[in-house]
């Protein structure tokens, strides 16, 4: 068997670092300045609702909860912004509270500053993790991949409305990707991030599975404190929250939302589009369809297991980046409702996707790597375009969809429509099935060709006789 190059070794795992290539940074580069001029023409940038920095609600929607925290005010008894209600944890809001101190333009300005840094980050964080060096190549490299990353539907939604998603991507990945397994602060940042947004807790399960006892007590102990400061600073909201609000996901969104990426979001909206009047519920503005919890816990359950095993294996061969990532898009998908800009994990898949490209689709006859990463932008770009007569998603006469999801769908019956809902409806749930697939798959030709590797040749097992 021939010897692997450091290039081939998996992440972590490479005795010498790789160097980025001029060619890569230039092509980077390249696509980073068109990613730009489409921002301005596409859209417009200036739109005054489509403009890349043209809404910020949820920004908004922070500073209000903040706001209202520093009022005492109630937080979730009643919207905070318009009819908006502010759905995350009490200690959310107290972090969020630097925010509400400054001006609306400026804490805007600071919070989009603030994402694109994480976005850098995270980009650094995975080409370190995959074993290239870190370096001022590496530097440019990565903020032209965070740049063309904005293309991306998630992530372009994360800014386009002010989301968190992007910081808390960042905080699992400096916990499980960037300090080393036995460094004594492991699961602060994942205890950190589940106190802003519950979802991170999944990570925690994660630690568990891996053996990585400690590193899971302090997730835990350091989640627990967050719940401890909501406590100490909004009592009343935070009894209301932790008793009555938490399990409310109906002040998140409609279930049956195109946007509603996860589990119970694909067959929800599968049991609209097939009209099954049973799970229909009433609503303002047309029944909603909810799929029950006997229909989608099941589900759910199948995916988060076969998402960890997934997950651990990457785990054991050492391949953390996507261990996380993996970790990071299930549990999107086991969550009760993930809205599209919740999959920012797509970014550090699309660099692993990258890298397993540019490492073997070096030759003609392995030109087929490239449709990793070509898939990953496929279902995850900001795919758009306006139509008239949108249909029951979308209610204005003339109206715009962002992203794969937001297609408009064929109600008539057909059999090409009805496989583009189920392509429309789960696009980023078959992401992660896509990649648990390839990582299983890996796993086991990796340990395959290992088994055969320690076979003895024939006449060595002729001379043992």
């Amino acid at each position: 068997m021939a010897a692997k190059t450091a290039v081939d070794l998996p992440e972590s795992s490479r005795a010498v670092p790789a160097r980025i290539s001029t060619a890569a940074i230039v092509v980077a580069a390249v696509v980073a300045l068109g990613v730009i001029a489409w921002h301005v023409a596409a859209f417009p940038i200036t739109n005054p609702f489509y403009g890349l920095f043209e809404n910020a609600t949820d920004v908004r929607v922070y500073r209000a909860g903040a706001a209202t925290v520093l009022d005492a005010g109630p937080l979730y008894d009643a919207p905070v912004l318009w009819r908006l209600h502010f759905t995350y944890p009490p200690f959310a809001a107290v972090v969020f509270v630097p925010l509400a101190l400054l001006g609306g333009a400026l804490a805007q300005i600071a919070w989009w500053a603030i994402g694109f840094v994480a976005l850098a980050g995270v980009v650094v964080m995975s080409l370190r993790s995959l074993g290239y060096r870190v370096d001022g190549r590496l530097g440019v490299f990565a903020v032209s991949i965070a740049i063309s990353s904005t293309a991306l539907e998630p992530i372009r939604t994360t800014i386009w409305l002010g989301q968190v998603n992007l910081l808390v991507m960042t905080l699992i990945l400096a916990d499980l990707v960037f300090l080393g397994r036995c460094s004594r602060w492991r699961g602060v940042a994942i205890g950190i991030a589940a106190g802003i947004k519950l979802t991170p807790l999944f990570a925690v399960v994660y630690l568990l599975a891996t053996r990585q006892w400690r590193a899971a007590v302090t997730a835990v102990s350091t989640f627990v404190a967050t719940v401890a400061i909501g406590f100490l600073v909004v009592p009343a909201d935070s009894w209301a929250y932790w008793t009555r609000h938490l399990t409310d996901t109906e002040r998140i969104g409609r279930a049956d939302s195109p946007a509603n990426q996860s589990v119970r979001g694909f067959v929800s909206q599968l049991l609209a589009h097939f009209d099954l009047a049973r799970f229909a519920e009433r609503a303002v503005g047309g029944p909603v369809f909810v799929a029950p919890g006997w229909l989608w816990l099941p589900l759910a359950l199948i995916v988060a297991v076969v998402g960890l095993l997934a997950a651990v294996l990457a785990h054991r061969d050492s391949r953390d980046l996507l261990a996380a990532t993996i970790v990071g898009m299930t549990m999107c998908a086991v969550s009760p409702f993930a809205w599209g800009h919740h999959w920012v994990w797509c970014v550090p898949l699309f660099v692993i996707a990258l890298d397993l490209a540019m490492r073997r689709g070096t030759t003609a006859s392995t030109w087929w790597y490239w449709l990793a990463p070509a898939g990953v932008v496929g279902l995850t770009f900001t795919w758009w375009r306006h139509w008239w007569d949108s249909g029951p998603y979308l209610t204005s006469d003339h109206a715009i969809a962002l992203g794969l999801f937001m297609m408009s769908r064929d109600g008539n019956g057909s059999a090409v429509g009805d496989m583009l809902v189920v392509l429309y409806s789960g696009c980023y749930p078959l992401l992660l099935a896509v990649t648990v697939f390839a990582t299983l798959f890996d796993v086991a030709r990796t340990r395959r060709r290992g088994r055969m590797a320690r076979r003895p040749a024939p006449e060595d097992a002729g001379s043992i006789a």
